[in-house]
This record gives C-alpha cells, sequence and structure tokens, in this order.
C-alpha cells in the first residue's frame, strides 16, 4: 500500500486529475437530479393511483354496470375458497354530472360524481390519508363529528392568517396595535391592508382571502346551528324509525319528516346519506398560493346542488332529464394529483347508485321478486403485499379473470357488456408511458455526457503518460512490472471516477431533496419558474432520490474511469525502461 502512495506521488499532476473528478461529479450530478425527480413524478402516480382505485380494477364497458358485486367480491375474498393474495374489494360507482353552489347563479362546474362505501372505502385504498377532516383515520365516515369539522375550519383559518402575517408584513407593520388585532381576527376588516404600492398578485391574493374568510364563517355559522339543534334531530330521527317500524298512519310519518327537513332548511345541513366530499381542486372552489398552500372558498357546512346524469339502467337519449339534489360538504379529498382531484366528487355509494338508476328493482305486486339487480360500475380489488411488481399483479389479475369468468356463466345478468380487468398500471399507461419515455430520453441524453468524462480521464492519464515518460522509465527500471505500471493507471482512473461520483452523489442528493427551495430561490432572484404549482399536476416537485438509480450511477462512473484508463495503461505498460530514459 506504502509503495502504490509512493507511485502516485511520484507521478502526480497538479491540476488535471480535478478537472476530471469534476467532470465525472457533473454528469452524476445531473443524471442523479434528473432520474430522481422524475421517478419521482412516477411513483406519485402510482401512489395517487394505487391510493384511490387499488391494485386491480375490474371494469363494464359502458354504462349498464355489473350485477351481483358483493356476491362475486365474497367469492374472491373467502378465506376458504377464494383468491388467497386479494385482501379486501369494494364497489364503486362513476357518473357525470353538474355542480352548482347554492346561492350562486353563476357558478357551474362538470364533474364526474364517484359513489363509494365508508368506511369500506379505506380496506381497499389509501382514501383516508388524503383528507381534509378525517385524515388518517381508519374508519372514516359520512358523519363524522361536528367537533372534528370545525376543527379543521378552525386550522384553515389559522393557516390564513399565517399567510396574511407573510404575505402582507409590511402593511401589517404600518398598522396600530389594535387595528393589526383587528385584521387577523375578522376577515371584514382585511382591507385595512389595501396599499397602491401593491403588486397585482398581491391584491388579488388579499381579496381571495377576505372571499374565503366569509365563505368559512358562514360554514361554521351553520355548523354551531346544527349543534345547538342535533340533539332535537336525533330524537325525531329515532320516533320517525320507531313510527315506520310499527307501520303507523301516513299523516304522523309525514308530519315527524316534515319536522325534520324544517331542522335541515334551518340549519343547511343534509342528513348522512346527502352529504359529500369534494375533491380538493375543483376549480372555483378553492386556490393554491405560491407557497404550495390550498386555501378552501368551500368548507364543511356548505350546500352544494348536484345535476346527476342517470347513465345506468332504462337510458333513452331522446328522453333524459338529471335527477337533482342538495348535498352538504363533509370533507374534501387530496390524492395529490390534480386530474384526479380537479373533477371527482365523492358522495354515499347507495345514493348515487339511486340517482344513477343504477338500484335494484323489485316487483310492484310481489316486494319479493326481483326484476332487476343493482349495479356498480367498478370493483376495486386490494392484494396483499407492499410493492408488488407488475409481473406479479397480472398473475393474480388473471386469476381474478378467471373467477370472473366461472361467476359469470353461473349469474348471465351479472353484466350485459364486456367486463375488462387490469392492474393500475394498465388502466394509467397514458400517463405513465409518456413520463417513462421522457426519463428514458433524458437518462440517454445525460448518458452521452458520460463520453465527455470519459475522454476527460483518457487525455488527462494519457498527458500523464506523456509528461512523466521518465519516471515512468525509472519505475520499469528499479523493477516495476508492465502490469504493475498499467494496474497503477487503471487505479488512477478508478479512484478519479469514484471520488468524482461520490461528489455528484452528495450533490445530487441535496439538489433533489431541497429542490423546491431551489425552485423558490431561482424564482426570488431571476423571476425563473419552471414549476408552478398553481396549475401544475401536483402541489410540489417530487424530491425522493431513486437510490436504486443511485447505485446503478455510480457503479457506472467506476466502469467510465477504467474505460478513460484503458489506453493510457496499455501505452505506460508497454514503455521500455531505456527508452523512457533516452527519450528525457
Amino acid at each position: 500500500m506504502y509503495k502504490i502512495f509512493l507511485c502516485f506521488r511520484y507521478l502526480r499532476s497538479k491540476a488535471m486529475p480535478y478537472l476530471a473528478v469534476l467532470g465525472v461529479a457533473l454528469c452524476v450530478w445531473l443524471l442523479l437530479s434528473s432520474v430522481s425527480v422524475m421517478s419521482g413524478f412516477l411513483n406519485k402516480i402510482e401512489s395517487a393511483a394505487k391510493g384511490l382505485f387499488g391494485d386491480i380494477v375490474i371494469e363494464s364497458a359502458g354504462e349498464r354496470g355489473i350485477a351481483f358485486y358483493d356476491e362475486f367480491i365474497r367469492e374472491i375474498t373467502a378465506k376458504d375458497r377464494g383468491i388467497a393474495e386479494i385482501e379486501a374489494a369494494e364497489p364503486f360507482i362513476l357518473s357525470f354530472g353538474m355542480l352548482r353552489v347554492e346561492g350562486d347563479r353563476n357558478f357551474r362546474q362538470h364533474v364526474q360524481i364517484a359513489g363509494i362505501r365508508l368506511p369500506g372505502r379505506a380496506d381497499v385504498s389509501d382514501f383516508e390519508d388524503g383528507l381534509f377532516v378525517q385524515a388518517n383515520i381508519a374508519a372514516p365516515t359520512f358523519d363524522p363529528s361536528l367537533k372534528k369539522v370545525i376543527a379543521a375550519i378552525e386550522r384553515q383559518q389559522q393557516l390564513m392568517r399565517k399567510i396574511v402575517q407573510r404575505e402582507f408584513a409590511p402593511q401589517l407593520e404600518k398598522l396600530s396595535p389594535a387595528k393589526r388585532k383587528l385584521v387577523l381576527e375578522h376577515w371584514t376588516t382585511l382591507h385595512y391592508l389595501s396599499d397602491p404600492n401593491l403588486s397585482p398578485e398581491k391584491k388579488q391574493l388579499l381579496r381571495q382571502l377576505a372571499n374565503a374568510g366569509l365563505l368559512q364563517n358562514e360554514a361554521l355559522l351553520s355548523l354551531h346551528s346544527v349543534k345547538k339543534r342535533q340533539a332535537e334531530l336525533e330524537t325525531l330521527q329515532a320516533e320517525l324509525a320507531k313510527a315506520e317500524a310499527r307501520k303507523t298512519t301516513e299523516t304522523e310519518l309525514d308530519e315527524l319528516r316534515e319536522a325534520i327537513d324544517d331542522i335541515i332548511e334551518a340549519t343547511g345541513m343534509e342528513q348522512p346519506a346527502y352529504r359529500v366530499i369534494l375533491g380538493l381542486g375543483i376549480p372555483g372552489l378553492s386556490f393554491r398560493t405560491e407557497k404550495s398552500e390550498t386555501v378552501r372558498y368551500l368548507v364543511p357546512g356548505h350546500r352544494i346542488i348536484l345535476y346527476v346524469f342517470p347513465l345506468g339502467k332504462r337510458f333513452s337519449p331522446t328522453d333524459i332529464s338529471p335527477n337533482i339534489h342538495k348535498f352538504s360538504i363533509i370533507d374534501d379529498s387530496c390524492s395529490g394529483v390534480s386530474s384526479i382531484d380537479n373533477k371527482l366528487i365523492y358522495v354515499p355509494f347507495k345514493t348515487l347508485q339511486k340517482m344513477n338508476n343504477m338500484a335494484g328493482e323489485y316487483d310492484a305486486e310481489n316486494p319479493n321478486v326481483l326484476v332487476s339487480p343493482a349495479r356498480c360500475s367498478q370493483i376495486h380489488v386490494k392484494v396483499r403485499g407492499k410493492r408488488l411488481s407488475e409481473r406479479e399483479l397480472r398473475k393474480i389479475s388473471a386469476e381474478v379473470q378467471r373467477a370472473w369468468l366461472d361467476f359469470q356463466q353461473r349469474n348471465p345478468q351479472a353484466t350485459l357488456t364486456p367486463v375488462s380487468i387490469d392492474t393500475w398500471r394498465q388502466r394509467q399507461v397514458q400517463v405513465i408511458g409518456p413520463i417513462e419515455k421522457q426519463r428514458t430520453l433524458v437518462a440517454i441524453i445525460l448518458g452521452f455526457m458520460s463520453i465527455v468524462a470519459v475522454t476527460l480521464i483518457f487525455v488527462i492519464l494519457y498527458t500523464i503518460v506523456v509528461q512523466k515518460t521518465r519516471e515512468i522509465g525509472l519505475l520499469k527500471a528499479v523493477g516495476a512490472s508492465s502490469r504493475g505500471v498499467a494496474g497503477l493507471f487503471f487505479l488512477y482512473g478508478v479512484i478519479i471516477s469514484l471520488v468524482g461520483a461520490i461528489l455528484g452523489t452528495v450533490g445530487g442528493y441535496y439538489t433533489v431533496k431541497n429542490i423546491n427551495t431551489i425552485q423558490d430561490w431561482a424564482d426570488e432572484l431571476f423571476g425563473l419558474r419552471v414549476f408552478t404549482r398553481q396549475t401544475h399536476m401536483f402541489a410540489k416537485i417530487p424530491n425522493d432520490v431513486d437510490w436504486t438509480a443511485t447505485w446503478i450511477i455510480m457503479v457506472s462512473s467506476i466502469a467510465v474511469g477504467l474505460i478513460g484508463a484503458l489506453l493510457p495503461a496499455i501505452r505506460a505498460a508497454r514503455m521500455q525502461p531505456v527508452e523512457a530514459l533516452r527519450y528525457e
């Protein structure tokens, strides 16, 4: 080891090896940063898709849906005769409609309406992780406690006050302490922060915060009203259930229902069957700041009107009218992918089943005779295990396919149209495919940059061989073998590439981890914002390092060092001591 150290010291060159190290480090840094970010985008799409739709999706072509879904679910999840790899499965309805906000005649937004069963939805997906009121609650419902709902809105208002303090700090400083306190406590006083010097963006933000604060206060008043009359409402509902059980007169039933409707109308909170969970990102219902903070205009306690266009059974293109009903917002959901969150609204499964003409129908004369079974649009399947490969999922998907064909033979009415059974990746191929191609293209382009590193190492080591001809001759004259001299230059190339790889990896790691901060810094200094948080698919640039790619890049960089050192090592090994000394 000591001899190797002496040889390195004897053959050392001043600045050129450092240039080669810098070249390798630059290549590794760029490659690691770009691949990690693009892999991060793919991972976020994967987690969002699996979090919302499970691992495998069974879907009927067209709008007629799948019947006897619960029977099929019980078959594939049964412990004794089901598919062992399947953990859970749940039905899902997807329909189209229009959303309007109560009291706003101008607002209309086309949406997709999803019918889900809670808390069963949490068994097949990570739906609960993205909820606002019921975040990370194992068994979310359409009827959370009012205490949790009110606390969530208060957290939202606390966030808005922090935004005001951060974005309008100079204007707050100009106010007296009393006015400053008033501004931070009452949204109607935000106009005190108006300043002719404010940029158009800051003026717009001020208006948005004021509007959001006023709307949230309206919702809080409604929720406190519900809280006061909750006991009275529960008593009336219990009396109605008892009256229906003993089959009392229609007059008494109507009186109880009317009393319940009066309370609902007065408080503005519909019963759990008519409550919704909004997708966080529906245009016009919230906005996102440049710091990636989401401010909601509509919160739990507000009411919306849904127009559901029934595309299920008995659909006639010449005679279609929407089913309309008022719904109370009870929560909102964020998957992290705006293309999902900006159009989906979640309602109770049975409610949408009825509004979409997919509920079961029984004979009018004999209520025990089923005329048309209830249907769903899809069945979402959760597979055991955390990170199954696409190949493994496709094997399980094939088992589900066989189970479905067997079930359909025994139940011909199960579906009226073909059924597709796909993994989450097969369903998201239109999104994932282009990103994977872009990642591959970037890797290839940056991979070509490694040629620069190979060339640098080659030129530098070759120059060292030429410059150190006398020293190499002396080493061989005192007994150094040709293989030893060649190995010395190979080791030189490996050390250059290894040091460069380590420096590039460290730089790439910190670049990826702080990429959102770097983006903010570039925007602040140069006005350069590549990733706009208000409009892009994700709230933030993914900042997880791809460690698999890291090891591949590091090993490749060492290989680059060996390739670059190959010719100089051969030239040094073939050099004869006498000729080298005579040349000098």
